[in-house]
């Protein structure tokens, strides 16, 4: 077996294939006792034909297990029951069924020739049909059931116990069938917690990485406007040049742990430091900021929303237009950007920054934009019905 497989599904599949291997041999015991002989009695009337007999129980089981671990390793089946459920499908034959139907011919021969009676050769076929049928569909184990029992009733020349045979051999059948079926669906069932986990996974790769585009961006977009207005300071030899570049190592820094704690999975974004954060960056940028609201006038249950939009509108304005005056409204409502700059059409395309703080929103909360005569607003609205996600 694929030592990658879940470990659920390998205790179910070593609990399946030894009850596999306990009914091949414990079913031929069973006929013997059901005729009233037992195998040791026998041993000693009949001797070659029940060590034949021996020999091929022994080859049975072992064919049934090499036949599951065969099972177990391939490609599942992809065809579906009626209740959607993964088919058991057909178990492959392997050279050991093959080397099993040799003990059968010859005590079929022995029987033949008067060295032994009609009980080894009823025991024989029984063990050879159901190893043999429990490999294909139920149609054809029934099949053979019914050949078996037609052999039987030949041989032993009783009907009633060649169908109390061939019902003992078909239970043996579609139990083993009905344990398979089970294996299947447990398989399937740790596929899908895998398939979950994986999905998990990546959901959380992606969290992260959007998470670090939100810090990295907005820091980065004030590194770049600050690196250009010391530039411009130190062309004129304005003494404000030095602080501006203290500042944009202060920025740097801080950007650097706000990464480091990222990682750490410890930083949780803060409705306050991102107000502030946005203002001064837009602030950088020249433009005029009006903030109406406070921190506090926001719900806690959606402080982390507001300040993922604070910083994502403000990166995305600094980014995409050159205002000159922008309105950033909280209240117990929801968050509002306002800002002129904007030009282009009115219909707004939406890129990587919108989609993410659509999804980031919580149940219930909506996204809108709009441009109009040069300017863009976007509003999130907390709780909101029927909003646009």
């Amino acid at each position: 077996m694929d030592t990658t497989l879940g470990r659920q599904w390998r205790v179910f599949y070593a609990y399946t294939a030894w009850s596999v291997v306990l009914v091949l041999v414990l079913l031929p015991l069973g006929i013997a006792l059901f005729h009233g002989t037992k195998i040791p009695a026998l041993l000693a009337v009949q001797p070659a034909a029940t060590v034949l007999l021996i020999v091929q129980i022994a080859l049975g089981a072992w064919s049934g297990w090499r036949s599951l671990e065969a099972w177990a390793a391939a490609e599942a089946s992809p065809g579906r029951d009626r209740w959607g459920i993964r088919r058991v499908g057909r178990l492959p034959v392997d050279p050991i069924l093959l080397a099993a139907l040799v003990p059968a011919v010859l005590i079929g021969g022995l029987t033949l020739i008067g060295d032994a009676d009609a009980l080894p050769l009823v025991i024989s076929l029984s063990t050879l049909t159901t190893t043999a049928a429990f490999r294909w569909r139920w149609e054809i184990g029934i099949a053979g059931v019914a050949v078996f029992a037609v052999a039987t009733a030949l041989l032993q020349h009783s009907v009633p116990l060649a169908i109390s045979c061939g019902a003992i051999v078909l239970a043996a059948v579609l139990s083993i069938r009905l344990s398979l079926w089970l294996a299947a669906m447990v398989q399937e069932l740790d596929d899908a917690r895998e398939a979950q986990t994986q999905l998990a996974v990546a959901e959380e790769r992606l969290r992260f990485a959007r998470d670090l585009h939100d810090v990295t961006g907005r820091d980065l977009s004030v590194i770049a406007v600050k690196a250009e207005l010391v530039a411009q300071l130190a062309e004129r030899e304005d003494p404000r040049a030095v602080d501006h570049g203290r500042e944009v190592a202060q920025i740097a820094r801080t950007s650097l742990s706000e990464i480091r704690a990222l990682v750490r999975g410890y930083r949780e974004a803060d409705l306050a430091t991102e107000l502030r954060g946005t203002a001064s960056l837009l602030r950088s940028a020249h433009a005029e900021v009006t903030i109406h609201g406070e921190a506090d006038d926001v719900p806690v249950r959606h402080a982390g929303t507001a300040a993922w939009v604070l910083r994502e509108g403000g990166t995305n304005i600094l980014r995409h237009a050159d205002p000159s005056a922008v309105t950033i409204t909280l209240s117990p409502g929801g968050v509002t950007l306002v800002n002129d700059g904007s030009p282009g059409p009115d219909e707004v395309l939406e890129g990587s920054g919108l989609i993410g703080m659509r999804e980031r929103l919580g149940a219930g909360s909506a996204l809108s934009i709009h441009r109009e005569s040069g300017t863009f607003t976007l509003d999130v609205r907390f709780d909101a019905l029927g909003g646009d996600r």
